[in-house]
């Protein structure tokens, strides 16, 4: 019997895109701020990086399939993946609408969940 083969490339790939999405995570909620601060351009800069957001998440999920599959890691990122894509993509109509009693405690939600993947993705070891 041999042994699965397990490619070494996609773990580079995840953590790329994880630390993408943190980092556009982190964006929206500093152009929240600058809108809450009286910047009122940065709602439109706001609304588009939602946008970008969502994508990145969706890249993030072929990435976390390829993890798994391919990498020899866990499944539960790409079910993780899977949740804050859900998540991103609920969050734009949300906050198009300005139902912000929803929109923010899901945001917050949403970067504390990208903080903690971002972080398992750069200790995590085969």
């Amino acid at each position: 019997m041999t042994a699965a083969v397990v490619a070494r490339w996609p773990l580079p790939l995840f953590r790329a895109t994880v630390t993408t999405a943190a980092v556009l995570v982190f964006a929206q909620a500093a152009l929240a701020g600058g809108f809450l601060a009286g910047h009122f351009e940065a709602l439109a800069m706001h609304s588009r990086n939602g946008g970008i957001v969502a994508l990145v998440f969706l890249g993030q999920l072929g990435c976390a399939i390829l993890l798994w599959r391919k990498g020899g890691g866990p499944a539960w990122p790409a079910r993780t993946a899977v949740l804050q894509l859900s998540i991103a993509a609920a969050l734009i109509p949300l906050g198009e609408e300005r139902v912000l009693a929803v929109h923010i405690p899901l945001a917050v939600g949403l970067a504390i969940g990208t903080a903690l993947l971002v972080s398992w993705a750069w200790r995590w070891r085969r």
